[in-house]
């Protein structure tokens, strides 16, 4: 039996390393909020501690909005990540972007022209994203819709090489109009927000304020001769490409095991950005992704042994079957480990003999159960040949109410950690 220690008092615990709410201090990690996302901070960190000089691979399997790659470039290391979600990818590739300042501003001008001849969008009647559906709720005013489809198609005569930057603008202008937020595993309706719509003028000004942020930041952060890239596509069969390099480092934070959909709320984004154009085309992205919810039809898992933890919290899971809000949830954590042994296998072996990962997860609960996903992943880590240094403790979290057994209100304690591994002792 593998005996693992789970570390309370690790020195990074209650610092906002886990957290991305700080991102708007940091230059190009500003251009486009992630909530999901966790903090620069503990990727300098790993950086610095375990002394990965410039030069040398750090890589993120699981990208996101591009935190890793971002900080790794910035360090003068070739940075490499791999994003499933189009729209996420976009926001990595974009931030990684350096373009004569002089340049964005002129183009700035050119767009902001374009956003005063507000024009009709596509996307007015789909779904939920204009007034006048079934739902008698809607994400956009039409007015904000018509000014982003004119900078939209404005950006045709921009210069390529501007253009991510201003789409990246222009989706964000969007977004701090829509009459939802973001809000855990979904998007929830501003209190007021019928009383309270954003119109095209704002929009305007939105737009111009998140370009004066790039243009400035393009400035005090360059990114001149960088060596990062990025690659689109499904971690789970990527990594084990025979052209992918070997890495020094990998920081990452996979999908959490919580049920959240993580291509349904950046549904507005998807659609905005083109990145889909049909609800089939948005679930294929939702049936790439690691099975850690249960909004799809996902192939069943095949394996089920992941070691003396994973036995003893899914066997629970299943004695509480008719407490579950969801019967296909011990299927779901079934399928959740099998997909992350297949990351931690095919990481052992693209990682340098020297080489070490910090793994930022989230412990989580059904019917009552604790699911202690981080000393779970520890475990199948060592037995896909990494060791073990530490799993010590970010930050403990509140549980909701899918974490309660069925007529219970009881607390289920849920916490953020980092799984450290290494290639050798």
């Amino acid at each position: 039996m593998i005996m693992i220690d789970l570390r309370t008092d690790f020195p990074l615990r209650d610092k906002g390393f886990s957290t991305a709410l700080t991102l708007d201090e940091f230059p190009r990690h500003r251009w486009y909020f992630a909530k999901e996302g966790f903090s620069p901070k503990i990727v300098e960190e790993a950086i610095n501690n375990d002394n990965v000089l410039p030069g040398e691979v750090i890589f993120d399997p699981f990208s996101g909005s591009g935190t890793v790659p971002l900080v790794g470039a910035l360090c003068g290391l070739r940075a490499r990540g791999i994003e499933i979600n189009p729209f996420l990818y976009f926001i990595s590739v974009t931030k990684l972007r350096q373009v004569p300042p002089d340049e964005f501003r002129a183009a700035t001008r050119q767009i902001m022209l374009a956003l005063k001849k507000p024009l009709p969008s596509p996307l007015e009647g789909f779904s939920t994203f204009t007034k006048g559906n079934a739902w008698g709720r809607w994400l956009f005013p039409r007015s904000v819709l018509r000014c982003f489809e004119s900078g939209r198609r404005a950006l045709v005569n921009i210069d390529l090489k501007l253009r991510d930057l201003l789409q990246l603008a222009l989706i964000g202008a969007a977004m701090d109009c829509c009459n939802a937020m973001r809000d855990g595993k979904c998007l929830r309706y501003i209190k007021g927000w019928r009383e309270n719509e954003a119109n095209g003028s704002l929009f305007l000004k939105n737009f111009e304020q998140r370009a004066k942020i790039i243009a400035t930041d393009l400035t005090i952060s360059p990114l001149n001769d960088t060596q990062a890239s990025m690659t689109e596509g499904d971690a789970r069969k990527l990594i084990s490409t025979p052209s992918l390099e070997k890495f020094r480092i990998c920081v990452t934070s996979p999908p959490y095991l919580n049920s959240f959909d993580y291509s349904d709320i950046y549904r507005p984004e998807l659609f905005l950005g083109g990145f889909v154009d049909s609800n089939k085309s948005l679930m294929n992205i939702r049936l790439r992704t690691v099975r850690s919810h249960v909004q799809a039809s996902w192939e069943r898992p095949k394996k089920d042994n992941f070691g003396i933890l994973y036995n003893d919290c899914i066997g629970k899971i299943r004695e509480n079957a008719n407490d579950l809000w969801d019967r296909r949830i011990p299927t779901m954590v079934q399928a959740y480990f099998e997909d992350m042994e297949v990351i931690l296998r095919g990481l052992r072996l693209r990682a340098h003999d020297n080489a070490s990962m910090w793994l930022v997860v989230s412990t989580s609960a059904y019917a009552g159960v604790e699911v202690p996903v981080d000393l779970i992943l520890a475990e199948i880590g060592q037995r896909a040949g990494w060791f073990l240094r530490e799993v010590g403790v970010l930050r403990y979290l509140r549980s909701s109410s899918q974490h309660y057994k069925k007529g219970e209100n009881k607390s289920v304690p849920l916490r953020e950690s980092v799984v450290i591994l290494d290639a050798s002792k």
